[in-house]
């Protein structure tokens, strides 16, 4: 008797394990603790800035003036600004975007010597609500 119940024992720890490793895979995966966007976007950023390449990228709506905004950098900084993706972005996307801004900002204001992305954007917004007075919010 006592052999059928060291089976059954180790078939109930293993079954737990298999639950466990698939409760664990759900909550890693699908509540956003996946760390694979994150690494790729420190990487893809580390990447770019030893090869002299500054870029900043952007996820949603674009704002008012992004276009203005994707010319300042690139005429003045030779920075380019791409958006990943608009509003549908996945929680994929979002991290890598973090992850590379988080890496290429730092490298921005490192080369530049101050924050060229916000003044950049501030000239951008501000040209922007210039020549679209309707639609500029107060």
């Amino acid at each position: 008797m006592s052999g059928i119940m060291r089976k059954i024992s180790r078939i109930l720890i293993r079954a737990a394990g298999v639950v466990a490793l698939t409760v664990f895979l759900f909550v890693w995966c699908f509540l956003g603790w996946w760390p694979i966007p994150s690494f790729k976007g420190h990487f893809d950023a580390c990447n770019d800035i030893t090869h002299g390449r500054y870029r900043e990228l952007a996820w949603g709506m674009p704002f008012g003036g992004a276009d203005i905004y994707t010319r300042i950098l690139r005429e003045r900084y030779g920075i380019d600004f791409h958006y990943e993706d608009f509003c549908t972005a996945s929680m994929t996307t979002r991290k890598y975007v973090a992850a590379y801004d988080e890496v290429s900002s730092i490298a921005i204001k490192n080369k530049f010597g101050r924050d060229v992305l916000k003044e950049a954007y501030d000239e951008a917004v501000k040209d922007w609500k210039l020549t679209h007075p309707i639609n500029s919010v107060k």
